[in-house]
């Protein structure tokens, strides 16, 4: 009985030292701090000296997800050496409106230090428009969204796209956000004619009968 109590006794006096040494000692608190991921300047209210048991990741990282352009921030405490790492993933734009950017997923988010070169901008009534265009213009084929310049999005959410062919631009009127696989293809058919090498307009609205001018 007396081994018993004498166990019991060393196994609180353990955890009480443990628990000291988490949340009170100066033997595990933070020594140093990094933020990853990103090319922003971003500061935190992580301080050096706190204690490291005291520090809750998913508030730190909430710190961080609060700003629009960040899609993930992941907060790591390393035990040893005392270093904070945070670690930031950025949203990926993949369209311009009004000097905001759309990523892959819908949402519009304030440009930090993003490569928007190449990426299209959008002619768009409202956000919520220029939302769904964005959705629509991440679909289309690899080959042609590259060549994209401009979305406009028409009465309806029809659509009007301006592309780079070569060395000119192509209007085409894209229509609905329908057929859209006949509509790609019809495209390349019509491009790959050499009478079209010099056309400024092709309306695929209704793909059996594209009209070229």
């Amino acid at each position: 009985m007396k081994k018993r109590r004498l166990i019991v006794a060393l196994a609180l006096l353990v955890f009480a030292l443990a628990a000291y040494a988490l949340g009170w000692s100066n033997l595990l608190t933070v020594r140093s701090i990094e933020i990853k991921g990103t090319s922003a300047y971003l500061s935190t209210t992580i301080k050096p000296g706190e204690r490291l048991a005291r520090i809750e990741p998913r508030a730190v990282a909430k710190e961080f997800e609060n700003r629009d352009w960040v899609q993930r921030a992941e907060v790591s405490r390393n035990w040893i050496n005392g270093k904070v790492t945070i670690t930031i993933t950025e949203r990926l734009p993949i369209a311009i409106f009004n000097n905001r950017a759309i990523d892959n997923e819908g949402v519009s988010f304030a440009l930090t230090n993003q490569n928007t070169k190449g990426l299209p901008h959008i002619q768009a009534p409202s956000i919520e428009s220029a939302i769904t265009a964005a959705a629509f213009f991440s679909l289309l084929p690899q080959d042609i969204a590259s060549a994209v310049q401009f979305v406009k999005v028409g009465t309806g959410d029809l659509y009007t796209l301006q592309l780079q062919a070569g060395a000119h631009v192509i209007e085409v009127v894209w229509g609905s956000n329908q057929d859209n696989a006949l509509k790609a293809t019809v495209y390349r058919a019509l491009i790959a004619r050499p009478e079209n090498s010099k056309i400024q307009q092709i309306d695929l609205s209704a793909p059996h009968a594209p009209i070229v001018k």
